[in-house]
């Protein structure tokens, strides 16, 4: 090949160069496509948007809001009210805000360090963030409609939040066993 490029004409030369452009464009695009993961038919991982969708900034809970999507046939993202995102690698709730009919959410297993985005969905009963990162909980302190969370594994989150949180409900309050004062 190196001999067809010394002896070809500046024109083959030119259209080679060319050609190579285009197969490494297309290869590199390639690499930025967002792919599905299946076993067996059954959906596993899906980080591609579908209409109705709302777009969120973790792509674990974005890929688990579009499985739930696809999974119950859900034509609209305000139908979801109940979503199970864990061990996805959730650092980020930024988006979330917009599932305004999102009754129960567990993130248990995430990188969570906080729940700020949460205090807008004002229909939400229940959380379940065990072993996070958390270490603030005001997005969640006053939420009137919450009646249970689950907060164990998450030793970083003060005290006076979570003494806040166990006098609205009590014993529906499950609390890392350490706290930071």
């Amino acid at each position: 090949m190196f001999q067809f490029f010394q002896s070809s004409s500046r024109y083959h030369r030119k259209v080679l160069a060319f050609l190579l452009v285009i197969a490494l464009s297309t290869g590199l695009s390639s690499c930025a496509r967002k792919f599905s993961v299946s076993v067996n038919e059954q959906l596993l991982y899906d980080p591609r948007g579908m209409p109705g969708v709302v777009q969120v900034a973790s792509a674990g809970l974005q890929s688990c809001i579009n499985v739930l999507m696809r999974q119950r046939e859900f034509s609209d993202a305000q139908q979801i009210q109940v979503i199970a995102c864990p061990n996805l690698e959730i650092d980020s709730l930024e988006g979330i805000r917009a599932l305004n009919n999102l009754r129960y959410l567990d993130l248990a297993g995430n990188l969570l360090v906080h729940l700020d985005e949460l205090r807008q969905l004002n229909r939400l009963s229940s959380v379940n963030a065990p072993h996070n990162d958390l270490r603030d909980i005001s997005g969640i302190l006053n939420i009137a409609s919450l009646t249970s969370a689950v907060l164990t594994g998450n030793n970083a989150i003060p005290c006076a939040q979570l003494d806040t949180l166990a006098q609205r409900l009590g014993q529906s309050l499950l609390r890392p066993d350490q706290c930071i004062e």
